[in-house]
């Protein structure tokens, strides 16, 4: 799983040329908004956002691409549980009741304030995930920008190496051999 998001990420910093600091801002606003209760919306949230912070303040603020795979820390199997932890975190800042059963047309009133206390609940549970998701983004990010450093420079060493033995290994078959003359 590690290998193919990293994968990801490699893929679009090669289409493009970044600058430092892109693959660990945008992979912190992606874990922001993937921790968001914005479930369907996430890539277009990370699209309008890049888009709109780099029009406001230079071009290569943000990647969409690595903020998408950066929102992908809740995803469709850990979704369930996030959300009931989030309702569970919510309940705890705010007073929750308990949800009714809509029996007849008169309980709709109660359903639809529980709906709304629920929404409420999930959207208050889920801002210290996205407040830790912020500077853990950015962490992972930085190691990513490493990673990729790191590879680029060896990669760099080793064709230097090949054009040397390259360059090594020609200069020595244009070599004539020596020959004695004898007096």
């Amino acid at each position: 799983m590690q290998i193919k998001i990293i994968s990801k990420i490699l893929r679009q910093w090669k289409k493009t040329s970044m600058s430092p600091g892109v693959i660990s801002r945008s992979m912190s606003m992606g874990m922001v908004i993937g921790f968001s209760p914005t479930v369907g919306l996430q890539a277009i949230i990370c699209f309008l956002t890049a888009f709109i912070c780099n029009r406001l303040w230079r071009q290569d603020t943000f990647d969409w691409i690595i903020a998408l795979v950066g929102s992908l820390v809740v995803n469709p199997l850990t979704l369930v549980p996030t959300y009931t932890f989030y309702y569970w975190v919510g309940c705890h800042m705010i007073t929750c009741s308990n949800v009714m059963d809509v029996q007849d047309f008169e309980n709709i009133k109660y359903f639809l304030y529980a709906l709304k206390e629920g929404t409420a609940a999930i959207f208050l549970g889920s801002v210290p995930f996205m407040i830790i998701g912020l500077p853990l983004g950015y962490y992972i990010g930085k190691i990513v920008e490493r990673l990729l450093k790191n590879r680029i420079q060896s990669r760099q060493a080793r064709m230097l190496k090949q054009a040397l033995n390259n360059k090594t290994s020609k200069l020595n078959k244009n070599k004539i051999p020596r020959t004695v003359k004898e007096e």
